[in-house]
């Protein structure tokens, strides 16, 4: 037998329509003889939430953890009780990180769902889940738990933070996010480079502190571009929006859009590159090298296909820093340039700003095409760019689970299934995100969290039910 001590923590509510109560009775005896045939001590604990307030999974899993601490368990699995794993899921140690197992799921054909996606079924050490405080058991129904404590693992340097290197010491332009721009003036060589095969890369530092951040469950707020290029017309913008993303937005013949995007946190440098490849009709938006593969909520897996030829521009004029004025939806962009640089369907250079090279309020063009930028605002400092970071992931294995049916819970049409959610997301994106809870003193973390042990009992040949009332103040 395995010399290590799996606690599998499951959250649980009896919602009364017998699909749980199905979901535990149909995962317990899978999970056992799927880890008992691979070795692997364990014992199940189930969390079951047992008063009559909103489910609790954050503080269900919490409670569970701590029935497996004190059985002489050394790690944990955190697992929702609609996975079934299929095989070559790995429920080893993790030694030293968490681990995020359920990547490939049924419910999404098999593909992963986000890039930060934390949930389904993780790996802990004990020491690990201690080290980050457990999960804040403030969050009441549907979501953001599980982010939750991603974003913890991040704050302790147990994520899968990976970096490319920078140029070094280098001139850098400063976007005031008020009235800064540059503008391009087309010229022959830049006439309707972007209705064919072309490559746009840049290396930029999005500084936007957002108050208006938009949130899936507050529909006072707008979704908003920053545009960092734009081309005028039916406008081809690369722009951070306010969302925390990075997307490029392109138009075809049928006025139909073709929109990419990628998550990216403000304040860090990133390499941004569009690539279109007009004979294979594809279009990648890659993020440090890596394309962007955004395959939920409106994004697309990469690369996005696309049918009817791209608009074409003619000869209107480009923009860095700012986007459409008469469009609502652009705010000029505040941020930091280290380079610009497009690349025509010959795999020629036809821009090339490296900021080095700046006179009398124009930026000069090192491709030797003469395509210069004029300066309206902006600054030029110096920088140095020694490591450009990946975008925070957690440590994965890949494995493929099956979901038993249940209702959706999550975003259905782009909206949250459960009205219960907004107040999560709120929590996540405006406290957590923005450092404002102090996870080794959380007052709903695992040291602090309030709850009674109504009762235990021995199920299902052994494993334990703790059954947990949560207490107000």
């Amino acid at each position: 037998m395995n010399e290590h001590y799996l606690g599998v923590c499951i959250p649980y509510r009896d919602t009364g329509d017998g699909v749980r109560k199905e979901h535990l009775d149909t995962l317990v005896p899978y999970l056992t003889k799927f880890l008992n045939d691979r070795n692997i001590k364990h014992k199940i604990f189930i969390g079951h939430q047992v008063d009559d307030k909103l489910f609790n999974r954050s503080g269900t899993k919490n409670a569970a953890f701590l029935a497996a601490k004190e059985e002489g368990c050394d790690y944990v699995a955190f697992h929702d009780v609609d996975m079934l794993p299929e095989d070559g899921a790995d429920y080893s140690y993790p030694e030293d990180n968490p681990v995020h197992i359920a990547t490939y799921l049924s419910q999404w054909d098999y593909n992963l769902r986000d890039i930060e996606y934390f949930g389904g079924v993780v790996l802990f050490t004990i020491e690990q889940f201690e080290e980050v405080n457990g999960y804040h058991a403030n969050y009441w129904g549907w979501g953001m738990e599980d982010d939750d404590l991603f974003w913890r693992c991040h704050l302790k340097g147990m994520t899968n933070d990976r970096y490319i290197e920078g140029p070094g010491e280098t001139d850098v332009c400063k976007f005031d996010g008020i009235d800064d721009h540059i503008l391009i003036k087309s010229s022959r060589t830049l006439h309707n480079f972007n209705s064919r095969s072309f490559e746009i890369e840049m290396l930029v530092k999005p500084e936007h502190d957002y108050e208006n951040q938009y949130l899936i469950g507050d529909k006072e707020h707008k979704h908003i571009q920053y545009p960092i290029f734009t081309r005028s017309g039916w406008d081809h913008t690369i722009s951070y929006t306010n969302s925390r993303a990075i997307c490029n937005m392109m138009w075809n013949w049928k006025n139909e859009l073709l929109y990419s995007w990628a998550k990216r946190y403000p304040n860090q440098w990133t390499l941004i590159t569009v690539k279109v490849d007009d004979r294979k009709k594809h279009i990648r938006l890659q993020i440090n090298g890596e394309d962007a593969d955004a395959r939920h909520g409106s994004g697309t897996e990469s690369p996005l296909e696309y049918f009817t030829p791209l608009k074409r521009y003619g000869g209107s004029n480009m923009f860095l820093g700012r986007g459409n004025p008469d469009n609502s939806d652009h705010k000029p962009f505040k941020g930091s340039m280290a380079y610009f640089k497009i690349t025509n369907h010959r795999g020629e250079v036809i821009l090339d700003y490296d900021f080095g090279d700046v006179k009398n309020n124009t930026v000069y063009d090192m491709s030797l095409h003469w395509n210069p930028g004029i300066m309206f605002g902006c600054k030029i400092e110096k920088e140095v760019i020694d490591k450009i970071p990946h975008t925070v992931v957690p440590h994965r294995r890949f494995g493929r689970f099956k979901c038993l049916p249940h209702e959706d819970e999550g975003i259905i049409g782009g909206e949250f299934a459960k009205d219960t959610t907004q107040a999560n997301e709120k929590l996540y994106r405006l406290e957590m995100q923005e450092n404002k809870i102090d996870i080794d003193n959380d007052e709903y973390g695992l040291k602090n969290m309030k709850y009674e042990i109504d009762s235990t009992e021995d199920v299902y040949e052994n494993h334990k039910m703790i059954n947990v009332r949560f207490v107000d103040e």
